[in-house]
């Protein structure tokens, strides 16, 4: 009797269990970027808005949960994440950031 065999059978059901658990958790992930990505511009409307009628400039704090995103200045995908903060803050909200 091969054991060679009866191992790599085996160990098939291991390896198929580990990869669905990581694609699961890859997934989860992906999900809780998109979430971070897609709720930066409400949140940061929201701040500057609440900044402009109140006078307070802390609300300005609310941009540092999202500076990883500001760090993606210089490529596309930082563009696109700037277009999309502006409009939320620009046309949605009829408010402006700092500066």
């Amino acid at each position: 009797m091969n054991t060679d065999n009866i191992h790599a059978l085996g160990e098939q059901p291991h390896k198929k269990a580990w990869l669905a658990l990581l694609c699961h958790w890859l997934l989860i992930l992906c999900v809780v970027v998109a979430v971070y990505a897609i709720s930066s511009g409400p949140v940061m409307g929201i701040g500057f808005w609440l900044r402009e009628t109140t006078g307070h400039n802390e609300f300005y704090a609310v941009m540092l949960p999202y500076y990883p995103l500001f760090a993606l200045k210089l490529t596309p995908l930082g563009f696109a994440f700037e277009w999309y903060v502006e409009w939320w803050v620009c046309d949605v909200f009829q408010t402006v950031g700092p500066g």
